[in-house]
């Protein structure tokens, strides 16, 4: 090993220009497929299964004609069903129709065309064109009952419309757009004693072409596409219009723009990622204490970015939150740990008076081995993540795998050979002699602040003008100099190469005296060590995949706001959909019955909401309501008579026609003519019955419908678990139904559990096969099972107290936290190889093993201490981002960075010192003599 180093070494001392030079024009060719290749598809973060496969079906074959957006209206004073605030919404509602008639809710780049659509409002028998709330239903009501308009009426008329609206059988169904907190209680009103309600909120829903709109259907959360875009805009344009100044009530969309907000608090989070790239590198300048690595470590990481974009895009990796941000992000804690170590082991060469090549030589050939498994390892922790078979999950895994070899490369070897050729310039000449230290600091101070800036603007905003920014900064503050060193003459002030050599570094006696300290106390030190990972095991294995949108977004945000909301006045009222897919023979009657039977039970399930009404919440358009009011509508059987020959009849009197051929007959009718209720009134029209039946001719006994319930509370994880687990038991039950040959659950709630859990199990086998990995290869390099064994100990002491602290603090496991277990391993075991490698390479000439661990701490460990340093202060800072989402990464990670070092340096050298015997005179234990080192 140590032969390899130093050759390896020798070569790049030899063929530093080459090298450099190189590195360059790939740089430089890397632009091209940045800006040219990268994929604008966003990696899906579902891993497949029955929840999709139905989730598809149902969109190939109950396409739905409408888009529906919900919307909720709070009132200032508490009360929505008084004048003002209906009067004000009724007025918003007809100024959404005038910009709908200008087609000014047109989004994006669609053609400008209106977009609301025409329907018939079945609980309170009106026609509407868009959005149909109570206030609308009031004004009707105000309008045939006293000639008044609803802007011209009392609170106690109104109080006495909303009255007769909720008494009467033909329109009590818009009680389902109260607040659960809505009372009522009698009082005289207008000489009549009338219920009078009080609700402080009311949800409507607004309808609209979803064809217009470009036709996406099924629940697919994070828009992946322009359509899905241009739907959440058109859901903010409307949200918009039916605000309006909000003089008596405040509205909000329900959770209408994730990826708008998304993106817009990722944006808003850009500060807090300058920041954090800008304090990681200003910790490593005043680690390092000179101009040119900080610029040199600076430009490196500019060039790291550029190089992750490039080579994802040349690969094929497709974008995504995590890939697009959390990746570049985590690549700067990778790149100053390689940038970090090599630099300091230079400069420690540099600091014994050896000249620049010959430092390098002897530099490199101590570290480039550490640096080589580090790679290795980061990359098998990375790409551990590979077999996940979840898109997102690959994705990251190679991207991340791409970031480990590129900082491996540019920092952690061309950013060394360019350091030696610019010591070698400053050997030999002068560069503004003369000049306040100042300067340098603020030149510093400039390429730092540069490259924060380069680095956001290339993840997150425009890569052409990021990378225009990065090599600015490049130009500016690396090459121009560079040049000028170049093109000046004449010899340094001495005329001297050691005049210009590097200072000694101060060794961190304090960092000596602490490890050393805890490495002799070693018999206290290990069991309490193990004793905390005992404990930690504990609370890890508690830690749970769970999901709440406040975990992602501010918790000021109009989608985090509109949510609590809708958990207020919705309660355990209707919720998310649950649906419930079905297929076979739908035109028995005794399958109709199992149906009708399965759909009464749902009253039993306790994770079912419940309507004011008492019934269970089962979504109305349904094929047993539509059969049911085919069959008592004399308009409706006439249709079917004169388009099919076939007579329905209803002789046992459950809603439904008699036989199969009247059911055949009524499906082929709906589907084609709609449900009407009278000569006048289509109740459903013929595009909303084929949402809920795939009725075919060619296959009469092959049909497809869903059955949709509402399930509150599923913003908790474990309320989406319990549901699941519940509805499947009442599944089980209709299976055997005559005539069924499919039935399955499927709906956004069981989506999202589906990756969820497929995120927790893809960590739970990603962290062993990492472990093993990096054990096998530690066994290779090492050629030694014991330093391979305590290397690998601290990692997984990491990974147990990380998710620990997790569950004790409240963290959820989720698509952004499992990173950080990822990263954890990559990062973590980087800390432990540099500390046992050093800590061999001093046992080739110390006396003791407390000295060989002295030396290496001094020399090691003070870098790590640097490296950690930086990665902690720069993620702390991002911990502070107004965006749980990145917040939380930041928290997390700068915790990881500092659990690991605490791993390399109090429990590593105890281990250390247990597996290494004292070495004996003339006898070398760790991996041979150091290099020879050079004399001048």
């Amino acid at each position: 090993m140590a032969t390899l180093s130093s050759t390896a070494s020798d070569f790049l001392a030899r063929h530093a220009n080459a090298i450099i030079v190189a590195a360059t024009l790939v740089t430089m060719l890397l632009v091209l497929p940045m800006l040219l290749l990268a994929s604008d598809d966003v990696a899906s973060t579902e891993p497949g299964g029955e929840v999709f496969d139905l989730r598809d079906e149902i969109d190939a074959s109950l396409a739905s004609t409408a888009y529906i957006t919900a919307y909720i209206a709070e009132a200032h004073d508490g009360d929505m069903l008084r004048q003002a605030p209906l009067a004000e919404l009724l007025r918003n509602e007809r100024a959404l129709l005038a910009a709908d008639d200008a087609s000014e809710l047109t989004p994006g780049t669609l053609e400008p065309q209106p977009l609301l659509i025409e329907s018939f409002h079945t609980r309170t028998k009106l026609h509407y064109r868009g959005a149909l709330s109570i206030a609308d239903a009031v004004d009707a009501w105000l309008l045939f009952a006293l000639d008044t308009p609803l802007a011209q009426a009392s609170d106690d008329e109104v109080k006495l419309a909303v009255s007769d609206l909720l008494s009467n059988p033909l329109t009590n169904g818009v009680i389902d757009q109260l607040s659960v907190l809505a009372t009522q209680e009698r009082r005289v009103v207008l000489g009549q004693e009338i219920d009078y309600w009080v609700s402080p909120a009311i949800i409507f829903a607004v309808r609209a072409d979803n064809v217009a709109l470009g036709g996406a259907t099924g629940f697919r959360g994070i828009a992946t596409d322009e359509t899905g875009l241009n739907l959440e805009r058109f859901g903010r344009n409307v949200q918009k219009r039916l605000r309006g100044d909000q003089l008596s009530f405040a509205l909000w969309g329900l959770a209408i723009d994730q990826t708008l907000a998304a993106t817009e608090q990722g944006e808003m989070a850009g500060t807090f990622i300058v920041l954090t790239v800008i304090a990681a590198l200003a910790v490593v300048g005043a680690s390092l204490r000179a101009y040119w690595p900080t610029a040199l470590t600076a430009g490196g990481i500019g060039v790291l970015m550029i190089w992750l974009k490039g080579f994802s895009a040349l690969v094929g990796i497709k974008g995504g939150l995590i890939i697009e941000l959390i990746v570049p992000i985590a690549m700067v804690s990778l790149g100053v740990d390689f940038a970090v170590h090599a630099v300091r082991r230079y400069q420690e060469e540099r600091g014994t008076g050896l000249a620049p090549a010959s430092a390098l030589r002897v530099g490199m050939a101590g570290v480039i081995g550490a640096l080589l498994l580090a790679m290795l390892s980061d990359g098998i922790a990375f790409l551990s993540n590979v077999p996940s078979g979840i898109e997102a999950v690959v994705h990251f895994g190679l991207a991340a795998g791409i970031a480990v070899v590129s900082s491996f490369t540019v920092l952690g070897i061309v950013l060394p050979l360019a350091l030696m050729r610019v010591d070698e310039l400053r050997a030999t000449r002068t560069l503004g002699r003369g000049w306040p230290w100042w300067v340098a600091i603020l030149a510093a101070i400039g390429v730092v602040a540069i490259t924060g800036s380069g680095v956001i603007l290339l993840v997150a905003v425009d890569q052409g003008i990021g990378a225009g920014v990065l090599f600015l900064g490049v130009a500016t503050f690396v090459v121009l100099p560079v040049a000028v060193l170049a093109l000046r003459g004449g010899p340094g002030a001495s005329g001297a190469t050691n005049a210009q050599a590097t200072p000694r570094l101060v060794e961190g006696a304090w960092l000596i005296t602490l490890v050393g300290t805890l490495a002799a106390r070693r018999a206290i030190v290990l069991p309490v060590a193990a004793l905390m990972t005992i404990a930690s095991v504990f609370f890890a294995l508690r830690l749970e995949a769970t999901f709440d949108v406040k975990d992602f977004f501010a918790g000021d945000s109009d989608l985090v706001v509109s949510l609590d909301k809708l958990g207020l006045h919705v309660g355990d009222r209707t919720g998310e959909a649950g649906t419930i897919f079905v297929r076979g023979d739908l035109t028995r009657p005794d399958t109709l019955s199992a149906i009708e039977a399965f759909t009464e039970r749902l009253g039993d399930n306790p994770f079912v909401g419940t309507e004011l009404s008492g019934e269970p919440s089962v979504f109305d358009a349904n094929l047993l309501e539509m059969l049911a009011l085919l069959t008592a509508s004399p308009v409706g059987v006439a249709g079917v008579r004169a388009a099919t020959g076939v007579d329905i009849t209803d002789d046992d009197g459950n809603g439904r026609p008699d036989s199969a051929e009247q059911v055949r007959a009524a499906y082929a009718y709906m589907t084609t003519a709609g449900v009407s209720l009278d000569a006048q009134t289509t109740f459903y029209a013929a595009d909303v019955v084929r949402e809920a039946i795939a009725y075919d001719d060619a296959r009469p006994t092959d049909q497809i419908t869903v059955i949709s319930v509402g399930l509150p509370g599923t913003r908790e994880q474990s309320v989406i678990t319990g549901a699941r687990t519940a509805l499947l038991a009442d599944i089980a039950t209709l299976r055997d139904a005559p005539g069924l040959t499919q039935v399955g659950l499927t709906g956004s709630p069981f989506i999202r559990d589906a990756e969820l859990t497929a995120t927790a199990d893809n960590l739970r086998r990603s962290l062993p096969i990492a472990a093993v990995g990096a054990l096998l290869l530690l066994l290779i390099a090492f050629r030694s099972i014991r330093y391979a064994l305590v290397t690998i100990v601290p990692i997984g002491l990491v990974v147990v107290w990380l998710y620990a602290i997790m569950e004790i603090a409240g963290f959820a496991l989720n698509f952004v936290s499992a990173t950080v277990g990822a990263v954890s391993i990559g990062v973590g075991i980087d800390y432990s190889i540099h500390m046992t490698e050093r800590f061999r390479e001093e046992m080739g000439h110390a006396d003791t093993r407390l000295d060989a661990l002295r030396r290496a701490t001094g020399g090691t460990g003070v870098a790590l201490l640097a490296s950690a340093g930086s990665s902690v202060v720069g993620f702390g800072i991002m911990g502070f981002a107004p965006m749980p989402m990145f917040s939380t990464y930041g928290i997390l990670t700068a915790l990881m960075i500092a659990l690991a070092l605490i791993a390399a340096l109090a429990v590593l050298p105890s281990l250390l010192m247990v597996v290494t015997p004292e070495p004996e005179t003339g006898v070398n234990i760790g991996t041979g003599p150091a290099p020879e080192r050079e004399s001048d």
